[in-house]
């Protein structure tokens, strides 16, 4: 995900015991699309029995402080959870979700603030008085731990159908399942939309669901000795 300019917006910022502070400019169109394309992908996926109304409901404050610790050397720095509630939105039905971190080194110095959000585990810069930045401009953001993490990999659903997925660009994903059909994908964060629009991605904890194109469905990462070799594809695909 690319975003060279903070995304200023309508954050409300609660800190116990301390006065409401308030900005004032709306979400970005990329943001605002990119939420779309997360609640296509959710919706459709409930809609299909796939998730339960318990696995839409966002994340938990220690699944959320697991996004940050994932890419961060804990052995150098600490990260712990703030008083701080971060709502961010035009109107109740806009309003985006923020749990707020403080990322510390070893001597106590504060390094800065991450934001996640509650529902997309999507990872921000937190500036302040609601202001939120690229997770890319981050002060220890790794780039080779944050793909790390990312979509490349091969996955299997229940019904034994697998998807391949290689990385072609870092705002692009290559995708091929097993009954042979295929395709790119823009990547923007945590989901991705085919090409032809018609296939939804949502990553999320080494589980992709995948909504449209009749192959909807939650495909577990595989462990590299699992994964199906070419021969494999090939027979399952012609079966």
């Amino acid at each position: 995900m690319k975003r060279s300019v903070a995304m200023v917006v309508l954050g409300t910022l609660l800190l116990s015991g301390c006065t409401q502070q308030t900005a004032t400019m709306e979400p970005t169109t990329e943001e605002t699309a990119k939420t779309n394309a997360q609640m296509q992908a959710l919706e459709a996926a409930t809609q299909a029995g796939l998730l339960s109304e318990d696995a839409t409901a966002g994340l938990s404050e220690q699944e959320a402080l697991q996004q940050v610790t994932g890419s961060i050397d804990e052995t150098q720095y600490d990260v712990e959870t703030t008083e701080e509630t971060l709502s961010v939105g035009t109107d109740a039905s806009s309003s985006r979700e923020y749990y707020v971190f403080v990322v510390s080194d070893t001597t106590g110095r504060t390094v800065g603030k991450v934001a996640v959000d509650r529902e997309t585990g999507e990872k921000y810069n937190y500036l302040g008085d609601g202001v939120l930045d690229d997770y890319a401009t981050f002060p220890l953001y790794d780039a080779e731990a944050e793909q790390h993490k990312g979509w490349p990999g091969s996955y299997v659903s229940p019904a034994g159908v697998t998807l391949t997925i290689t990385q072609e660009e870092e705002t692009g994903i290559v995708y091929c399942f097993s009954d042979g059909t295929e395709g790119t994908a823009a990547v923007n964060g945590e989901t991705a939309k085919s090409a032809d629009e018609q296939v939804n991605f949502l990553l999320a904890d080494g589980i992709i669901t995948v909504a449209g194109g009749g192959l909807t469905g939650n495909y577990t990462a595989l462990a590299a000795s699992d994964a199906p070799t070419e021969e494999q594809d090939a027979v399952q695909t012609t079966e």
